[in-house]
C-alpha cells in the first residue's frame, strides 16, 4: 500500500496531477484552495484543509498526519507500505525523511519544480555603447571633465564618474600634460 502526501500549497494542481495512485492507495492533499478541493473530489483523493492559516501550518499538519499514520501501522504493514511526499519545500522534505527513516519506512520525495528555459538572444550588431567606451572615444583630444561634457555624452553623473574612475585606474586616460584640468587618452 502506498501513502501519498501532497503539499498542494507548495506544488499546486500540477503537483496533484503528477500523483500516480491506485484505488487501494491513500492520497492526502493538504490545501485550503477550493479548486484543489474540487480536483481532489474528482480524483477520489483525501483533501485536508482543517489546519490553521499561516506560514508552515500545512507543513506541520503534513508531518503530524504522517506521524499518526506511521504510529498506527503494525510492523508487518509498515514493512510493505511506501510513503511519498510531493513538495518543493526543503524544510518539509527534511522533516518527512527524518520521520520515515526513524521508523524504517520506505519513502520517496517528488519535487515539482518547473524548469524555465529563457532563450538568450544574441544581437551581433549591438548598438549599445558603454559609458567607458563613450568617454574614451571622446577623449582623443584633451577635455575638461565637467557637467557640460557629461551632458554632451548623455551620461548620468553616476555613470560618468564610474567611467572616469574605471578608465583612469586602468591607465586608459590621464591628465593632459599641457593643462592638468583636462583629460586625454593615454
Amino acid at each position: 500500500m502506498k501513502f501519498v502526501f501532497v503539499d498542494a500549497e507548495n506544488v499546486g494542481v500540477k503537483g496533484i496531477e503528477r500523483v500516480k495512485a491506485t484505488l487501494a492507495d491513500k492520497v492526502f492533499v493538504f490545501s485550503k484552495s477550493n479548486s484543489i478541493q474540487q480536483h481532489c473530489e474528482k480524483e477520489l483523493f483525501h483533501h485536508l484543509s482543517d489546519y490553521p492559516s499561516g506560514q508552515n501550518q500545512a507543513d506541520f499538519y503534513i508531518i503530524s498526519y504522517l506521524s499518526r499514520v506511521l504510529s498506527t501501522l503494525e510492523q508487518q504493514a509498515l514493512a510493505s507500505a511506501h510513503f511519498e511526499l510531493f513538495s518543493n519545500d526543503e524544510s518539509l522534505i527534511s522533516a518527512f525523511e527524518f520521520q520515515c527513516k526513524k521508523l524504517g519506512a520506505k519513502f520517496r520525495v517528488v519535487r515539482i519544480k518547473d524548469e524555465v528555459v529563457v532563450p538568450i538572444v544574441v544581437n551581433e550588431k549591438s548598438n549599445f555603447i558603454s559609458a567607458e567606451q563613450k568617454l574614451y572615444a571622446a577623449l582623443k583630444s584633451p577635455k575638461n571633465l565637467d557637467p557640460s561634457f557629461q551632458e554632451q555624452l548623455g551620461l548620468s553623473r553616476q555613470a560618468f564618474t564610474k567611467a572616469v574612475n574605471t578608465l583612469s585606474s586602468s591607465n586608459k586616460i590621464r591628465r593632459s600634460d599641457t593643462d592638468k584640468k583636462q583629460w586625454v587618452q593615454c
